[in-house]
């Protein structure tokens, strides 16, 4: 019962979720723990009967949601809901064999049970078989443990073009849109997406790792900053870059500057009215919290073991450096970034928010 318990408080947690699919994994999960409350006769859930119970009775019968009825419908009968048993598959076999097996691992990868037997005590054929799975899973197939995720082939144009053609991407670098008029058009792109127009540019040419260019991006965009600029724009097919920017480039203007055009480029914005910031311990650093950011700011970050060459120092206008207490020296660049784009974000919403009021 305290499992339960405990099941039960995890679960309707993730039933609030703003995510639709995860919320529908979780009342599926609410579903069978449920189940097992009133089979049990669990009498200290009774508070939560009305709530429990009409949320279930709502997503049953669900009318007219599209694809969301077939979703729940679907997700019912998948491995981990409908074929795996949490406590009677629990044992060796399923770990070190079945789920190996089943994952498409190579056969090396799979551990048979037979390794096991010189570690206990318990012959295989005894009749208390722990470390065997009690139930029919070595009988399945690969193709049974897929999650088929990605919408019903029901042999109908209209319903499989339906979940396909859900969204389009923005990816801004591909329209072709004249440079001079660059602005302007990412402008009008962050208007229509209802976002607060920044005029804080980051550049992150010298940047290397994917890693720290995906963290930036994806930091970047949710404080709305006007453009990020990178090295090279191949940067956006690195697998990692993707799993740290989790598609904030489909959002984010990006402009490719290579490092021996910076500083030209940097040259263009000072004449265009940019104040132009390094993020570097220089002799004349200021510090981040006494350093006020003007409104048309350009952030340049430097490379993760070089910082900014001595070159690009002598284009900038103010060197700013993060107050540190502890006895390293320096922080990760996609760190350093993001404190100084939210110091200039929090900034810039204090002011506005005078000038409103």
């Amino acid at each position: 019962k305290l499992i339960l318990k405990q099941a039960l408080i995890i679960v309707l947690q993730w039933c609030f979720n703003h995510n639709f699919s995860i919320r529908l994994y979780a009342l599926v999960a609410l579903k069978k723990i449920w189940n097992m409350c009133k089979t049990m006769h669990v009498e200290e859930f009774d508070a939560l009967t009305s709530v429990i119970e009409s949320s279930l009775n709502q997503v049953e019968n669900m009318h007219g949601a599209g694809n969301a009825k077939k979703n729940w419908q679907r997700i019912q009968e998948h491995f981990f809901f409908a074929t795996f048993h949490p406590l009677k598959d629990y044992c060796l076999e399923t770990i070190f064999y079945i789920l190996p097996r089943l994952s498409g691992l190579v056969e090396d990868e799979w551990i048979a049970i037979g390794k096991f037997t010189s570690f206990t005590d318990i012959p295989l054929d005894a009749g208390f078989q722990w470390y065997l799975s009690s139930t029919q899973l070595c009988d399945l197939e690969p193709g049974d443990w897929a999650q088929q995720d990605r919408g019903f082939n029901s042999g109908e144009a209209d319903d499989q073009s339906e979940w396909t053609d859900v969204q389009k991407k923005i990816i801004p670098w591909k329209n072709n849109v004249p440079d001079l008029d660059l602005e302007l058009a990412f402008q009008d792109r962050a208007a229509k997406l209802g976002k607060s127009i920044s005029r804080l540019i980051v550049v992150a040419s010298l940047i290397d790792k994917p890693t720290n260019l995906g963290g930036l991006c994806r930091t970047c965009e949710v404080f709305g900053a006007l453009v990020l600029v990178v090295g090279s724009l191949h940067c956006v097919k690195d697998k990692q870059f993707q799993h740290l920017s989790v598609s904030a480039e489909q959002w984010l203007p990006l402009v490719e500057v290579k490092p021996p055009q910076l500083i030209d480029y940097l040259q263009q914005k000072k004449a265009e009215g940019y104040t132009i910031i390094g993020v570097e311990q220089t002799a004349k650093s200021l510090d981040l919290t006494q350093y006020c950011f003007p409104e048309k700011s350009l952030l340049l970050l430097g490379n993760e073991r070089e910082g900014i060459p001595a070159n690009l120092i002598q284009q900038l206008d103010v060197c700013v450096e993060i107050p540190q207490q502890g006895i390293i020296r320096s922080l990760n660049v996609h760190v350093s970034g993001a404190l100084l784009i939210w110091e200039y974000t929090r900034q810039q919403l204090l002011k506005h928010g005078d000038t409103e009021s």
